[in-house]
C-alpha cells in the first residue's frame, strides 16, 4: 500500500490505523501488508556534492513570480510541514514559482539530499520513526540518479546490513519474495481476496 505523507507524524499515524485496522476488524497479522512512502533521493560522494547537484536541477527553474502564502491557514501549514523535509530550505521565501520548482522535482514527497551516509540515515530514520517497510524511490534525472543511488547509497545500506540482497529466490513467486512471510505462493488465509478463490488447491 502506498502512503502519502511528508512528516514522521503524518505517516506514523497512517501506519498506526492501517495496521490496528487490519488486526483488530480484519483478522490479519499487522505486518502482512506493506506500507510503502515515496521518496526523492539525490546522493552524490559528498553531501555537497549531493546539495550542488539538488542546486543545479532547481536552477533549471525561474521564480517569475511572487506570492506570499499568509492569508491561507491551510497552504500555510502544508508549505511549514512540506518545508521541514526538504534540506536547505532554511530562510527561504515560499513563492508560488518556488513551490512549483519543489514540485517539480519528486512531487510532494520528503527528499533525502546528501552522501550516502546521509541518505541512509534519513532513510534508517523514516524506517524508525513511522514503522514504514519501504521506499518507492522518485528520481529528478533518469537513469543519472539512479545510477547515483546504486554507486553512493546501495554500498552503504550493505554495510549496514539494512539492504534486502537475496530478492527473488529460484523457484518462488512475486508474492513470495516480496512479502518474505513464507505464506507462499498464493493469498493469505487471512486476505481479503482469498475468499474469492476458485477451482483452486491450496
Amino acid at each position: 500500500m502506498f502512503l502519502p505523507g511528508m512528516t514522521y507524524a503524518s505517516v506514523r499515524s497512517q501506519i498506526t490505523d492501517i495496521r490496528s485496522t487490519s488486526t483488530q476488524q480484519q483478522g490479519r497479522q499487522a505486518t502482512s501488508i506493506k506500507l510503502i512512502i515515496g521518496i526523492l533521493i539525490i546522493v552524490d560522494e559528498t553531501d555537497a556534492a549531493a546539495q550542488a547537484r539538488y542546486n543545479e536541477y532547481l536552477d533549471k527553474y525561474s521564480d517569475d513570480e511572487d506570492f506570499q502564502f499568509s492569508d491561507h491557514g491551510g497552504i500555510r501549514s502544508l508549505i511549514s510541514s512540506w518545508s521541514e523535509t526538504i534540506p536547505g530550505s532554511e530562510g527561504i521565501r515560499w513563492t508560488k514559482s518556488r513551490v512549483a520548482r519543489e514540485l517539480a522535482l519528486g512531487g510532494p514527497h520528503p527528499k533525502a539530499v546528501g552522501s550516502g551516509a546521509t541518505v541512509a540515515d534519513v532513510l534508517e530514520a523514516w524506517v524508525r520513526e513511522t514503522g514504514v517497510d519501504g521506499f518507492n524511490v522518485s528520481y529528478a534525472v533518469s537513469p543519472g540518479d539512479f545510477g547515483n543511488v546504486v554507486r553512493f547509497l546501495v554500498p552503504e545500506m550493505k554495510r549496514r546490513g539494512v539492504f534486502w540482497d537475496n530478492v527473488g529466490a529460484e523457484g518462488c513467486t512475486m508474492r513470495e519474495n516480496y512479502s518474505g512471510d513464507g505464506g507462499g505462493g498464493r493469498l493469505r488465509d487471512d486476505h481479503h481476496g482469498s475468499r474469492y478463490a476458485w477451482g483452486a488447491t491450496k
